[in-house]
């Protein structure tokens, strides 16, 4: 697959926000309502199917408000929006709730969205907690990690089933400070910028790539060589699974980091049962072979090859290593027991026994038995390390693979134990921070950009393993995107790529269709030109 692009380039350059200072206060408290000719406190509105939302005055200064159950719906939230004209971190709902009769569920509910319509970046809401009956006020809270790129902020007080809620005294705060008392500060979008201005800027803060030879290419790269060679991560993404050159320059990047800064782990985004797996046949598999039943489809390249080739050969010289850092389901009862088989221990063949057993019966179409079985398998690891740990015969390989263990069978014991799913972004960040915390290599991954971005991009959940490694490991933490603007991508119609272990799916090739919208890439590719 090929893919003709623009010359790129890497750049840096600082936006300072516009601050602007607004005295009006959002009506959290609902106090702003007048009976006689609203039916809800001033800026509040309703969400889903309930009729009864309304506001209730219970004395000459205070108001709230009021959800009632009926039976033409299933639930009902009284909704106030504010504009996302802030910065920082964390953001948290508070609030009181007082309710009667509650059948179903009563809380509070936080959304967040951005430009687009079709998808939130950021969702909360109280109904899991199951908060029902009768109870007089208290107060509540949510938290939710506040994106960079919102438009909107949307809270609210909702009811499910059956029941009356009332809901007074909202506060939203931002990194712990009252939404109330916060400057706002205007998100600058690239049509506010001077075109001039820009394309001045960007001509300074940018450089070519030549792409004639690789010799060429590869002269071209020093600087940002020499700008992250000392960083702790370097994560190289790409807008696009699969296609040619952006793996090409990860190639180059990546020689470059091996050879001459020292770099020694290579964290590519697949399984990491499947990539152990690929290393301990690497000597003795064809390359293809191992390819096809360990890699997932969308690397399955020319590309991809010419990089386990170089790997291979130079893996011993320079002490390089090669990790996955997906969810695998498939292997990882052949990868434990290749690692410990060696171990004479009764006890620990018993384990192992019920490991296989386990995983064998947690292929099946009943739910309920298919979460009792994997909470089961999630102990037996347990069980595994507590013994190897007990009689002092774990090594730091079985800890890892153990570590990659816990993490693909977690959400099922977050589920039993009523706590937060955890996102598989946020599973491939505990497993690249795991590798680097454990070890002294310096750290190069691979990755989509939409999962090494600094920030949460969509749905609360991608970009969470970028952002999570950025707070984690702060100016450690490097990131380089690949993005393009003519020519063809690669891609599968397969929406879950690691929803079943036979990597057969067809890459499939399209053409980049011209967009009026004003992106980065129109901006960089008119400098370039």
């Amino acid at each position: 697959m090929r893919l003709t692009i623009n010359p790129a380039f890497f750049l840096v350059f600082l936006v300072f926000p516009l601050t602007v200072f607004s005295q009006d206060k959002y009506n959290l408290d609902f106090d702003d309502f007048n009976p006689k000719e609203q039916k809800m406190p001033t800026g509040w509105f309703k969400w889903g199917y309930f009729k009864g939302l309304t506001g209730e005055t219970i004395d000459k200064e205070n108001t709230v408000g009021k959800v009632v159950s009926d039976k033409n719906g299933t639930f009902g939230c009284i909704t106030y929006s504010i504009p996302a004209n802030y910065v920082g971190d964390t953001i948290v709902l508070s609030g009181k709730i007082k309710y009667e009769n509650v059948k179903g569920y009563v809380g509070l509910l936080m959304r967040i969205d951005g430009n687009s319509k079709k998808k939130s970046l950021a969702f909360k809401s109280m109904q899991n907690q199951k908060i029902r009956g009768t109870s007089d006020w208290k107060e509540y809270s949510i938290k939710l990690p506040f994106p960079a790129n919102a438009k909107t902020i949307y809270v609210g007080g909702i009811l499910g089933k059956k029941g009356v809620a009332w809901f007074d005294d909202f506060k939203v705060s931002i990194d712990g400070k009252d939404i109330q008392e916060l400057e706002e500060s205007k998100r600058l979008t690239l049509e506010n910028y001077n075109s001039s201005e820009l394309e001045l800027a960007l001509s300074k803060a940018s450089r070519k790539l030549d792409f004639s030879s690789e010799e060429t290419l590869r002269n071209s790269l020093d600087p940002l060589i020499e700008k992250i060679g000392d960083k702790k991560i370097v994560a190289i993404g790409e807008s696009t699974h699969g296609t040619s050159e952006f793996y090409q320059l990860r190639e180059i990047i990546t020689k470059r980091l091996v050879i001459e800064k020292g770099y020694s782990l290579v964290v590519l985004e697949n399984p990491y049962d499947d990539i152990e797996i690929l290393n301990k046949d690497l000597d003795k598999t064809p390359l293809d072979s191992l390819m096809r039943k360990h890699l997932f489809s969308i690397y399955q390249t020319q590309e991809m090859k010419s990089f386990l080739q170089w790997y291979k050969a130079n893996k011993s010289q320079y002490n390089i290593k090669f990790k996955g850092c997906d969810d695998s389901f498939w292997v990882f009862y052949e990868l434990i027991k290749e690692n410990i088989d060696s171990i004479n221990d009764k006890v620990l063949k018993k384990l192992l026994e019920e490991l296989k057993s386990n995983i064998a019966k947690s292929a099946t179409d009943d739910l309920k038995k298919a979460y009792k079985v994997n909470n089961s398998i999630y102990n037996n690891i347990l069980e595994i390390e507590n013994h190897l740990e007990t009689t002092k015969k774990i090594t730091e390989s079985i800890k890892e693979i153990l570590f990659n263990g816990k993490n693909t069978y977690i959400n099922y014991v977050n589920i039993k134990n009523q706590k937060p799913f955890q996102s598989r972004d946020e599973i491939m960040a505990d497993r690249i921070s795991f590798l680097a915390k454990n070890s002294d290599s310096k750290i190069i991954v691979w990755a989509h950009n939409a999962h090494i971005s600094n920030e949460i991009i969509t749905d609360n959940e991608i970009g969470i393993m970028g952002r999570n490694l950025k707070k984690e490991f702060k100016k450690d933490y490097y990131t380089i995107g690949l993005t393009t603007l003519k020519g063809n991508y690669s891609y599968m119609d397969e929406k879950f790529i690691n929803g079943d272990h036979i990597y057969n799916e067809k890459l499939k090739t399209e053409s980049l269709q011209p967009v009026d919208s004003l992106f980065w890439e129109k901006k960089l590719s008119q400098n370039g030109n």
